[in-house]
């Protein structure tokens, strides 16, 4: 890869070097696993669960249906005027990250960020065909080979079908999950959950195979947000260097008496934290806005120390006020809870409470009523004047609705009608029935008798035969000269 040169002929630019982080064992490494695979699961499970509904409503649990404009979560049903609860939900997400951000710097990034689980996924595989760090970076240098070719292909192959199955799950919580992987096998799948699933595969075996740290680096604009996010009692990887400087090399026959009177730490200078980190910084050179905090230096610094007889935890989560209190030899602050983090709690809470609250106070009902602009009104030979609307009604309900309509607030003498199936305006009706979970488009007319009073708006009143559920929906009436 070139590089850029300025004027004095310094670079401005480095090329990538690949990194391979080696394996780690330990609490953090272990924690990563277990979630990892929980996260898996749930991903590739979900969108096979069951969920039994009346009506034509589908039976996969969770669904988001961009062809039939609904989404549906086990028992919550979501409709595209309703598009506000997911915004809800977004928002409650967001403010969620910014909490676990100022509690614990990037802990998403390093745990439960999609790119970071598939990545780790990735390495796994990469491990398992080319062997440990050593051996990969060995593989690397080495010519190409019947041996390194077999294994590349072996990789690159699992690879795909790792990211194939990713683009395909995620379509499958877009569409009938059985229906459409039958369509993938077949290859009947509909073009456009085809395209869906390539353009995930490709982004999928892209960014983990070989973009890997570099998203996060460049692409993503979370790490420069979550800097704003932290304060002095966020708690981050740090390297304790007051106990772990001077660095260097320590002699089998030196002691460590020996060691700190020439003026030397714990730190060994062994490198295996820079070596273990996937992002390859070295947090020794202090807190970095790149830092994942994944844990895994502080697990593989760890069994070092523990190798060479000293006490763990020389790279550890601290805070920055904890560190300066013991720079200046002071009782360390303990203040993870404190009233930013009740903040963040209290309008979450708020939030949660009135998302859900709103959801269950949510009518099934909904009536618009649209309005005819060409023309505004039509005069009749009786002297009449007839407005004309559009009216859709939305049952969210699972069984039919048999709905009453009226006009209210009008002048005596003004009528409702609609337009029958053979295009002529019907006299006055009773009722008109919707499908359930559906919607019902209805034209109405309103008309005012000669010489009636001219209200600028009359009140359509909707009624629920059944269960005497009433809406009341405002509808602009014109006259003539008005």
């Amino acid at each position: 890869m070139s590089q850029t040169q300025t004027h004095g002929g310094g670079s401005l630019y480095a090329s990538r070097v690949k990194i391979h982080p080696k394996a780690v064992k330990g609490p953090f490494r272990r924690a990563k696993d277990v979630l990892g695979v929980a996260l898996m699961i749930v991903f590739f499970v979900s969108p096979w669960l069951r969920w039994t509904r009346t009506g034509t409503a589908p039976d996969q649990a969770i669904l988001l249906d961009p062809v039939g404009q609904r989404g549906w979560f086990f028992g919550l049903e979501i409709w595209p005027q309703e598009v506000y609860y997911l915004a809800g939900i977004l928002i409650v997400g967001v403010l969620a990250l910014f909490m676990t951000a100022s509690l614990a710097g990037r802990v998403w990034c390093g745990f439960s960020c999609p790119q970071t689980v598939f990545t780790d996924l990735f390495i796994r595989v990469e491990r398992l065909f080319e062997g440990e760090r050593a051996a990969r970076i060995r593989l690397d240098k080495a010519p190409m080979s019947l041996n390194k070719a077999a294994r590349r292909a072996g990789k690159h192959t699992v690879w795909l079908l790792i990211a194939a199955a990713f683009g395909a799950t995620v379509t499958f919580y877009l569409a009938d999950a059985p229906t459409t992987l039958v369509g993938y096998l077949t290859l009947d799948a509909p073009l456009w959950l085809a395209g869906i699933a390539a353009t995930f595969m490709a982004s999928t075996y892209l960014l983990a195979g070989f973009a890997r740290e570099q998203f996060c680096n460049y692409m993503c604009p979370w790490p420069r947000i979550q800097s704003a996010m932290l304060d002095d009692n966020s708690l981050v990887v740090t390297y304790q260097d007051q106990r772990g400087d001077s660095r260097g090399p320590k002699r089998k026959s030196q002691t460590w008496e020996e060691r700190f009177a020439a003026g030397f730490g714990d730190c060994i200078d062994c490198g295996q934290c820079v070596q273990a980190c996937p992002i390859g910084i070295d947090i020794r050179q202090g807190v970095n806005a790149d830092c994942i905090n994944c844990g895994l230096c502080i697990d593989t610094c760890d069994g070092i120390m523990t190798t060479i007889g000293r006490p763990q935890r020389l790279i550890r989560f601290d805070s920055f006020a904890n560190a300066r209190a013991r720079t200046e030899k002071r009782a360390e602050p303990t203040r993870l809870l404190r009233p930013r983090s009740f903040a963040y709690v209290a309008v979450l809470a708020v939030l949660g409470i009135g998302l859900a609250g709103a959801y269950a106070g949510r009518s099934t009902l909904d009536v618009t009523a649209l309005k005819e602009r060409s023309p505004l009104f039509v005069a009749l030979s009786d002297g009449s004047i007839r407005n004309t609307y559009t009216l859709k009604v939305h049952n969210k309900d699972r069984e039919a609705r048999r709905l009453e309509l009226a006009i209210a607030d009008a002048p005596e003498g003004m009528s409702l009608s609609m337009l029958a199936a053979d295009g002529t305006a019907t006299e006055a009706f009773d009722a008109v029935d919707v499908a359930p979970d559906g919607v019902a488009s209805l034209r109405l007319f309103v008309q005012a008798p000669r010489g009636a009073e001219r209200p600028e708006e009359v009140t359509l009143v909707v009624r629920d035969a059944d269960t005497g559920q009433t809406l009341r929906e405002g509808l602009a009436f014109s006259w003539p000269g008005a």
